[in-house]
């Protein structure tokens, strides 16, 4: 070895510190991307992977998002939900979609007052108005009956809940 130089070990460890540093970089770049996308309301791995797959956004490696590649990061980032690395879907499920609902109360209060009042009309308003659905499709009827049954249930209390309330009082 000529005096002066780096041993291959020594690059090795080097460049895989330097590699890491990239990774860390590359990373935490994504938090706010990521805060940003569970706000709205994706929460599982998958709905993740189709929203920054939607947006362009690349993987680390300049790849498209999987689930697996959106568990990956969440544990790399140390953001990943519960222990054993699951998601309880249901109850984040119905948290995003209290969440969307939520968003778009003000909209639907719009619309109505304006008076566009059947839910195949306030679907047609919505596409027009560029607003998705939670997976990034078209309104119809159906999905807007769920949108204000959901509106409706966050006003009310639930039977099973105001009794619980009751017992306890």
């Amino acid at each position: 070895m000529v005096r002066g130089e780096a041993s291959s070990r020594s690059r090795g460890i080097h460049g895989a510190l330097a590699n890491k540093r990239a990774a860390d970089s590359r990373a935490s770049a994504l938090v706010p991307t990521i805060r940003e996308l569970r706000a709205a309301g994706f929460i599982s791995r998958r709905a993740l992977a189709d929203e920054l797959n939607r947006r362009r956004i690349p993987t680390v490696r300049g790849g498209r998002w999987h689930y697996t590649t959106v568990v990956r990061v969440l544990m790399y980032l140390g953001v990943a939900t519960s222990g054993n690395g699951m998601v309880n879907n249901g109850k984040a499920n119905k948290q995003a979609a209290d969440m969307r609902a939520e968003a778009l109360r003000s909209t639907i209060l719009e619309l109505r007052t304006a008076g566009v009042l059947s839910n195949k009309a306030i679907a047609c308003e919505l596409n027009e108005r560029g607003i998705a659905t939670a997976k990034g499709g078209k309104w119809n009827g159906r999905s807007v009956t769920r949108l204000l049954r959901r509106l409706e249930e966050r006003l009310e209390p639930h039977p099973r809940t105001a009794v619980a309330a009751d017992e306890q009082q």
